[in-house]
């Protein structure tokens, strides 16, 4: 992958992508054989979904072993070949790390449970009851449950910062760290560029297991309908010694020729300083995201405040960008107003390619793809249901990929899958947009290789110059490169008063409406169209 710093890359929910053994479930050698798909989009390199052995009682984030893949999946050597395929077409791999937990099945939970001495005895977070029989303190899952599950075996508690099935490891243990850096060793020795770290902020806990205090929430505060907001998340999360775990994870990713990518994934309710700690010395992560962060937006009054707090948090402003994944559903069906529509996922994408930083495009997203209605019989996510009222689950984005409308399962497998493709996606297969010039897959690999040609954007800083719910002005500068980039994310036309210091020569984005070759002070934008412009100065006001 070239080193620059945004590279866009692909997320590959393996279960749903393409299926090479006919068994209804996607799979490593799937990925294999739509390499070529995926170099013609134009993006560096590819994101896989954890892949690790696992019961998938959560789809692949219960982990049993770290070193071997899940045989629906494949195996190690079909893992190998697959990287050296990707390396042959300048693709690189990159794994979603899952170190914070494993499953209550992993060998090593299963010893330390036990009420005997034993080696793995403080591999996980142990606690006795307190003397009336509760839970060792008030901490509380994400979902809003004790983070603490009694187990009768060993007669204490375990923590699990997520799902019950999910403890903790103990990363005060000096033989758990050594283990996880042993892991990311192994993954980078096998040719792996980089690793995204779920739950980073999460590794290490206070080891005094004192109270969070509680949060002040007014009666009409809608944070009221969420337990975990009741509490500042003090003890719990995001702890000032995180980051020297991190920082032994940036010495071994160092220690390779070839750049090694440590990325993290966190959940915080005040994220920005935590991703700030965590990559501003350039000595742990590389760049890091938060699930709060676009994949929950739904207008640019939404993206601004977010991108606005990054800025002013983060330094030097590199941050993983997305707008969707396996957890939330699809952006065209979720933004204001775009209704599914082609255009509107168009300028979506738009605006993922002009942010500096990670940029990770999930499959389907370069198809326009909408969210699948699963009928409730055929429903896996049982998961989401049981920890959020009035929840359907996260399969409508996890439906396998539709690639060829004219056959079974379009394509995406022989046998029944293991979710129904949704009959809906005939019309967005990529066989149905191969043949349509101004498909949005045609337009997804036009403006990646645009993106390619303007070093503001793969080099450059970035600038929010403004924003309203449906407007947003962007600059990006590099040297002798200046953009500015305007986006309409709604169905109405919009004037926009830029009022630059000089006349901006416009750049026509691929499939985007002909505007006026110079503008300067007013700019007239189409429904669900962008503008971007260049400038000789790097300098811009605007009172839009």
């Amino acid at each position: 992958m070239t080193p620059l710093s945004s590279p866009v890359l692909y997320y590959v929910y393996l279960r749903s992508f393409f299926d090479s053994s006919g068994d209804g479930v996607g799979d490593l050698d799937g990925v294999k054989e739509k390499l070529s798909y995926i170099q013609r989009l134009g993006v560096d390199g590819i994101l896989l979904s954890p892949i690790f052995d696992s019961p998938l009682s959560d789809f692949g984030y219960d982990i049993t072993n770290l070193r071997e893949i899940n045989p629906e999946y494949g195996n190690i050597e079909s893992f190998k070949t697959l990287i050296a395929e990707a390396k042959l077409k300048n693709i690189a791999v990159f794994m979603d790390l899952v170190a914070n937990h494993t499953s209550t099945q992993h060998p090593w939970f299963i010893e330390s449970s036990q009420r005997e001495a034993n080696a793995k005895k403080d591999w996980y977070i142990w606690a006795p009851a307190k003397p009336d029989g509760t839970p060792p303190n008030n901490w509380l899952t994400i979902f809003g449950e004790s983070a603490w599950r009694w187990h009768p075996t060993r007669g204490e508690y375990y923590l699990h910062n997520t799902l019950s099935n999910q403890p903790d490891l103990n990363y005060r243990n000096p033989d758990v760290v050594r283990q996880l850096l042993a892991n990311v060793r192994f993954w980078f020795e096998l040719g792996v560029t980089g690793l995204r770290l779920d739950s980073v902020n999460l590794f290490l806990h206070d080891d005094k297991l004192r109270n969070n205090p509680s949060k002040h929430l007014g009666w009409q505060d809608p944070d009221r309908a969420d337990p975990y907001r009741y509490q500042s998340q003090r003890y719990n999360i995001s702890r000032p010694e995180n980051i020297h775990l991190l920082k032994q994870l940036r010495v071994i990713a160092d220690s390779y020729e070839e750049k090694k990518w440590l990325l993290g994934s966190l959940s915080d309710p005040s994220p920005y300083p935590t991703i700030d700690r965590y990559t501003s010395e350039a000595d742990a992560l590389d760049a890091a995201n938060v699930f709060e962060s676009l994949s929950m937006c739904q207008d640019f009054q939404q993206v601004g405040e977010q991108l606005q707090q990054f800025f002013a948090t983060v330094h030097p402003g590199l941050g993983c960008w997305s707008t969707g994944n396996h957890d939330i559903a699809r952006v065209v069906s979720r933004w204001q107003d775009a209704h599914n529509q082609p255009d509107a996922a168009k300028l979506l994408l738009t605006l993922l390619a002009v942010l500096r930083g990670v940029v990770t495009l999930y499959q389907g997203e370069e198809l326009g793809l909408p969210e699948a209605d699963v009928p409730p019989e055929h429903r896996r996510d049982l998961f989401g249901q049981q920890v959020i009222a009035h929840y359907v689950g996260r399969d409508g984005c996890r439906t396998p990929m539709p690639w060829d409308h004219n056959k079974p399962y379009f394509g995406f497998s022989e046998k029944r899958t293991w979710l129904p493709p949704d009959p809906n996606h005939a019309d967005f297969s990529v066989l149905a947009q191969e043949s349509q010039p101004l498909s949005v897959l045609q337009f997804t690999r036009a403006l990646l290789f645009w993106r390619k040609s303007q070093p503001a954007l793969l080099f450059g800083s970035c600038r929010l110059v403004a924003f309203n719910q449906t407007l947003m002005v962007i600059e990006r500068q590099h040297e002798g490169q200046t953009l500015i980039i305007a986006l309409n994310g709604s169905p109405h036309a919009a004037t926009i008063k830029l009022n630059l210091p000089s006349p901006a020569k416009t750049i026509h984005l691929p499939q985007m409406m002909e505007i006026d070759e110079e503008i300067q002070s007013t700019l007239n934008l189409p429904p669900w169209q962008a503008w971007v412009g260049e400038l000789k100065k790097a300098n811009v006001s605007n009172d839009s």
